[in-house]
């Protein structure tokens, strides 16, 4: 399987998953044969990328292989923003939540 540039060793692919997908759980996936893990949700909120949360969700220290990070948002040039910020905390894959304005709420957390 690949995904963009990114060959992956099969197609056991790890979803990011609230309050479940940290650093010691996708470390146990990977052991068990995941071949690519996603972090728990950040938020692209600039006021959040250095809350000790949002960088417990980053923490990639001792990970090997392709790292994924998933970002939630509303505004286009802070979700520009964090995908740079992630990328470089160590993510080499970044997917997006765009969430729409009456739903904002949702991206401060």
């Amino acid at each position: 399987m690949q995904i963009g540039s990114y060959r992956l060793s099969n197609p056991l692919i790890l979803a990011p998953m609230a309050g479940i997908s940290d650093r010691p759980f996708r470390t146990i996936c990977k052991q068990l044969g995941a071949a690519m893990t996603v972090s728990e949700m950040v938020a692209s909120n600039p006021m959040l990328q250095h809350h000790k949360r949002t960088l417990l969700k980053c923490d990639y220290a001792g990970e090997d292989g392709i790292r994924s990070v998933q970002i939630l948002g509303t505004n286009p040039r802070q979700m520009a923003e964090a995908a740079k910020i992630n990328v470089a905390r160590g993510a080499h894959i970044l997917t997006s939540i765009w969430v729409v304005r009456r739903k904002k709420k949702y991206a401060r957390s």
